[in-house]
């Protein structure tokens, strides 16, 4: 299977596309001024159909969520036409006034949107919403664009009675969403209870194709069958079995052989077959050998259909009325000369003898496909794959007396450990061979390397997973240490049982010295690594210390001689500003070096000012995060930079403790402000920089306003206009 990157195709297409399916219609250029609900709900069957068609022109990725998508930037009906976004809001409007128990006769306003256009969003899996969930997610939508005026990329995905959301819905999925429903409502004069929507990713994201099956599966099944044989002849069973352009587990493996000879045997010599997920054996047993009939190989493989369905998993051992126990290896070994007997001769063979097969068994690593296990703690964003499908081979650079994979693993680990010195940060992409890889990818690879040199292998196949990053790294070590190389080796193995059974890094490693946060503890495998490459052997100890430690850990990086111990209650943390989070202190030190490319407006390349630090700080939050609709703080700070979205509250505690960790005075100011078409009450950052510029009346006596809400909205600027204070305003701590 391979990763590709797909590219958001023209939209000149759709757009002929919608026309040409409308073209049967009286067309008015004119959008309309206002619909009723009833009108809104009117114009949604084709809606619907409009967006689903452009839609569909994409391709899907092993999710099901489509990619490559040619969105509509136009909907056309008898009534008039408008912007796709312009729909949106306007069907989330009427869902919204529905939820509120209006008439069908509620008048529901035109309001241009703007067009959609942000950074690429990987759209969660599922495609199905209870009534509760989508009429949430519509008040949502209908506040963001009416106070906004524009519509984010993408919204996050409601869950069950809770306030915690589960991946992100892009806004044409939303569309499709809402259209659907309201296309029901208008059949049926009453809400539906669930809904079904198409999932499909925006714009230029790193996904995995859905593989392409093959054109006859028994042809490929048993052509693989062939190839296997040839292999556990020669005393090796593959970890990985190509079945036709499939890459399967030996489970699988063994899953379609059983069906295949079944089907021959019933008198199927060609057609589809059922891959599904299987985990490998846990205790293979059994010592039965000798010739096993047909009509006891028949009857065997339909019970090991039925036990693999039912149990998700390959049975340790089949039982043959033949000969009695046969071990998993022994029945993998004999259903593969079956196939390779049926090859040769295009008939089934009226015995088979298992021999006892004692050959080596490769370790199984799923190539592409993600853990099926969902995280207990999973983040909301899923994380970014790879940007290349190129695989290391064996004449890849060498590390020590390492090749291919592990030698590349390896070059990485030197790579983050001499990052880290120079920068006091962890990389956010780290080059593994043609492969940039996430953190939580990397320990993955990097765990595995290191419990296979403890153990003496220096090579061997590994494969890219797509594991999520962690939602709260903690750590309580205190100080430095040295650990045994075998506790560290030890360690690493839990983090990859781990990761396998929870889909994403862990928020802590335990060792003899306490716990290390996920990124002081990949900081730590990778030194070892770093260390092989230049001696060719792992060290005795591994010297750890406090990931605050690490990375330079100390405030006033932006002070610049200023001296702000005046305005000391605005330095220190809170529950929801966790200024002295280490996580917070690197992104903080990133963020007032912000490059051009992560910023709105021009930046300082070498800030000599507090000013200049955080105006930097500013551009780099405001570019980072997406606003997200919703009440109070429910994510504070850390959790602001883990899903890269927060409302107006939980960005200020961003902003706050960013600029507090880095010694700069953090405020927050609330108050009732007028936005273009309402007033809401709205919270924001204000920064402590005395000897700044005051472009804004409203920066008072040195207190500049930070507010990454809207976009292009600079250090010291607003994009409202202040009605009245709330109590709360100018205060060290927010109440929420």
């Amino acid at each position: 299977m391979k990763l590709t990157k797909p590219r958001i195709v023209s939209l000149v297409l759709a757009v002929c596309m919608i026309i040409s399916m409308f073209s049967m219609l009286t067309v008015s250029a004119a959008a309309p001024t206002s619909l009723d609900i009833a009108g809104v709900a009117k114009i949604s069957d084709s809606a619907a159909k409009a967006i689903k068609s452009g839609i569909e022109q994409g391709k899907l990725d092993v999710d099901g969520v489509y990619f490559d998508v040619a969105y509509p930037t136009t909907l056309v009906f008898t009534e008039g036409s408008m912007s796709t976004e312009a729909y949106i809001l306007m069907a989330a409007n009427a869902l919204y006034a529905l939820a509120q128990g209006k008439a069908a006769t509620t008048a529901i306003a035109h309001k241009e949107v703007k067009a959609i256009e942000g950074n690429p969003v990987v759209n969660g899996t599922g495609n199905s919403l209870n009534k509760a969930q989508y009429l949430e997610l519509a008040e949502r939508v209908a506040k963001y664009g009416n106070t906004q005026g524009a519509f984010p990329t993408s919204f996050n995905r409601p869950t069950d009675g809770t306030n915690v959301y589960e991946g992100r819905m892009t806004m044409y999925s939303i569309g499709h969403l809402f259209a659907e429903v309201l296309a029901y409502y208008n059949t049926n004069k009453t809400l539906p209870e669930t809904q079904i929507f198409l999932p499909a990713h925006y714009g230029d994201v790193d996904v995995t194709a859905a593989p392409t099956e093959p054109d006859d599966w028994y042809a490929a099944v048993i052509a693989a069958a062939v190839q296997v044989k040839a292999s556990m002849d020669n005393n090796v069973l593959p970890g990985t079995i190509m079945v036709g352009p499939l890459a399967v587990t030996p489970a699988q493996y063994f899953h379609l052989c059983c069906q295949v000879v079944v089907g021959i045997y019933n008198g199927t010599t060609s057609g589809t077959v059922n891959l599904i997920e299987l985990d490998e054996p846990a205790n293979p047993q059994g010592s039965a050998t000798g010739k096993i009939y047909t009509a006891d190989y028949i009857a065997m493989a339909k019970k090991i259909i039925t036990w693999n369905e039912s149990n998700s998993a390959a049975p340790n051992y089949s039982t043959s009325s033949d000969i009695g126990q046969v071990k998993y290896y022994d029945v993998v070994h004999m259903y593969t000369k079956i196939l390779n007997y049926y090859s040769e001769n295009k008939a089934l063979p009226n015995y088979n003898t298992v021999v006892g097969w004692s050959g080596k068994v490769e370790e199984v690593i799923e190539p592409t496909t993600a853990p099926t296990t969902a995280p207990t703690t999973a983040p909301t964003t899923a994380s970014t794959a790879p940007s290349s499908a190129s695989e290391p081979t064996a004449s890849s650079s060498q590390a020590g007396a390492t090749s291919g994979w592990y030698a590349d693993v390896i070059n990485g680990a030197v790579y983050l450990t001499t990052y880290v010195k120079d920068k006091g940060l962890l990389p956010s992409s780290i080059p593994v061979g043609t492969y940039n890889l996430t953190p939580a990818q990397y320990l993955y690879l990097a765990t595995h390397v290191v419990v296979a040199l403890n153990n003496g292998k220096t090579s061997g196949e590994l494969s890219v997973p797509s594991y999520k990053e962690p939602s709260n790294p903690q750590e309580t070590i205190t100080g430095k240490g040295n650990l045994q190389m075998s506790e560290v080796a030890t360690m690493a193995q839990k983090v990859v049982t781990f990761m396998e059974s929870n889909g994403q890094g862990p928020n802590w490693m335990t060792s003899s010295l306490g716990t290390l946060q996920y990124e002081n503890g990949i900081y730590m495998f990778s030194k070892p690594l770093a260390y092989f490459a230049e001696n060719g052997t792992l060290p005795a100890t591994v010297e750890v210390n406090t990931w605050f430690a690490t990375i330079g850990g100390t405030n006033g990086d932006a002070t610049f001689g200023n001296d702000f111990s005046a305005y000391a209650k605005y330095l220190v943390p809170t529950a929801n500003c966790q200024s002295t989070n280490a996580t917070i202190i690197s992104v903080a030190k990133m963020a007032m070096n912000c490059p051009a490319s992560q910023s709105y407006n021009s930046v300082y390349t070498n800030p000599s000012s507090t000013y200049e630090a955080m105006w930097n700080l500013t551009e780099f939050t405001t570019y980072m995060l997406d606003y997200d609709y919703y009440a109070n703080s429910s994510r504070g700070a850390l959790g602001v930079w883990r899903d890269k979205m927060g409302n107006c509250c939980d960005m200020a505690h961003f902003t706050n403790a960013m600029a507090r960790s880095l010694g700069v005075p953090g405020r927050y100011e609330h108050w009732l402000c007028r936005f273009s078409s309402s007033s809401e009450g709205h919270v924001w950052a204000a920064l402590y920089i005395p000897d700044a510029p005051n472009p804004n009346q409203n920066n008072e006596n040195g207190w500049l306003y930070s507010d990454p809400v809207n976009n292009n909205c600079k250090l010291g600027y607003q994009s409202f206009t202040l009605v009245s204070e709330y109590a709360d305003s100018h205060c060290a701590e927010l109440g929420y």
